[in-house]
């Protein structure tokens, strides 16, 4: 566990450079290179996909996801990107099929997808004109959930969540990680009070909290399901103590949309323009 904390104490920092002090590009740089990472470990490191090219291909349409989101390019640029995807995957699959399965085709257009689009929910609050403040709440609620419901699990858990996906989850962690995201962004609403004299609505920001940090454990465990269901424990080594790239950041893939979603309904519910 020493390890982990270590890591994610490394982390932090670059996050805060990422997000505050680093040039606009830098964000769907760095969303790009997770999303291709991610690809990379969830097709190739779990043995789903074990045609190189098929990977390589759903790597390259990821990390352009990002770009094509921040740019504001129109939808017909990533429809034709799309397009060009499937008819390389499936030129694959024509050529090799022996080797190349639809599984494998559809594996590849999840993750070239479905990675990228969520993760680019941070590019888009960032872009709003209170992007600044409100982009962390994705990782708030992720990661707060991931913290506390370690702890929690750790010192309380006796009642498993999810056996068969998850073993050692446990139902006391949950609540604990449910509890510890609406902790963190208390903290935070109350940090950018005091230090920043900015006042957003209570009611709003701890229901996206609670709402992410149940999307987001939900998301650990979606991405425990494919990593039990190809027999590995984690998707990469890049990280000691949390695994690869998506072992990491598979809350947030889920939390981050969500967040999105429920911050641009129902902050202006309450008189608050995002």
């Amino acid at each position: 566990m020493l390890i982990r904390i270590v890591v994610s104490v490394v982390l932090l920092p670059l996050l805060v450079l990422v997000l505050y002090i680093a040039p606009n590009w830098a964000l769907p740089v760095a969303i790009a290179a997770l999303s291709a990472l991610s690809t990379l470990e969830m097709l190739m490191f779990s043995g789903l996909v074990k045609n190189k090219r098929l990977a390589v291909y759903a790597a390259a349409f990821a990390a352009s996801i990002p770009f094509w989101c921040w740019t504001g390019a129109p939808i017909l640029y990533g429809a034709a990107g799309l397009f060009a995807l499937v008819l390389l995957l499936f030129a694959e699959a024509v050529t090799d099929h022996e080797r190349v399965t639809f599984a494998q085709v559809s594996a590849s257009l999840f993750a070239a997808t479905v990675i990228p689009l969520f993760l680019s929910s941070l590019i888009r609050l960032a872009a709003l004109s209170t992007g600044r403040y409100l982009v962390l709440f994705p990782f708030l609620a992720a990661f707060g959930s991931d913290i506390f419901a370690l702890f929690a699990g750790k010192y309380l858990g006796r009642h498993k969540l999810a056996p068969a996906v998850s073993p050692k989850k446990t139902v006391e962690g949950s609540i604990g990680g449910l509890l510890g995201a609406l902790l963190l962004t208390t903290l935070y609403c109350l940090a950018l009070r005091m230090f920043f004299d900015i006042s957003m609505p209570w009611a709003p920001l701890l229901i996206t909290a609670l709402i992410g940090a149940a999307v987001s454990q939900l998301g650990d465990l979606s991405f425990s399901l494919i990593k039990r269901e190809n027999g590995v424990k984690d998707f990469g080594r890049i990280l000691p103590g949390h695994g690869g790239i998506l072992d990491r950041f598979d809350s947030l893939l889920f939390a981050a949309p969500v967040v999105e979603l429920c911050l641009m309904i129902l902050l202006p519910l309450f008189g608050w323009t995002p």
